[in-house]
């Protein structure tokens, strides 16, 4: 599974196929969340060295968003060192949720739940996938 960000001259692009999966339930709530709630989260892309972490940001009134990503060089975190900022974007709630909800169906859709569980070592989280489909309609 690729990550690909582009925002004006910004660009971010990193595979995160990694043996530990455990993070992607979290993702679909936190997607179906930034629909139209409050959010403030961070999710650790666990890719090893260096491991990515995804910032969703948004006020519950607010239709505006921020997405930041962050490339740590391992899983070590110090309040002393700013953190590592590769991508930010700021802009419609959209704009960044159909990039992850595209994404997501794409991974659906090449992968059967054996296939995914084989793969990763866990089970496709699709009561989280559901519910983030059906708000994404």
């Amino acid at each position: 599974m690729k990550l690909r960000f582009s925002s004006g001259s910004q660009q971010f692009e990193e595979d995160v196929t990694t043996s530990v999966y455990p993070f992607l339930e979290q993702l679909c709530d936190a997607i179906r969340v930034l629909h139209d709630g409050f959010i403030d989260e961070k999710f650790r892309l666990l890719i090893g060295a260096p491991e990515c972490e995804l910032c969703l940001q948004a006020a519950a009134e607010s239709s505006q968003a921020v997405l930041r990503i962050n490339l740590w060089p391992d899983r070590k975190r110090s309040v002393l060192v700013p953190e590592p900022s590769v991508f930010r974007f700021e802009g419609a709630r959209q704009d960044i949720v159909s990039p992850f909800v595209t994404a997501l169906r794409k991974l659906r859709a090449c992968m059967s739940d054996a296939n995914f569980e084989r793969e990763y070592g866990a089970p496709f989280p699709a009561a989280a996938y559901a519910k983030l489909m059906q708000r994404a309609q």
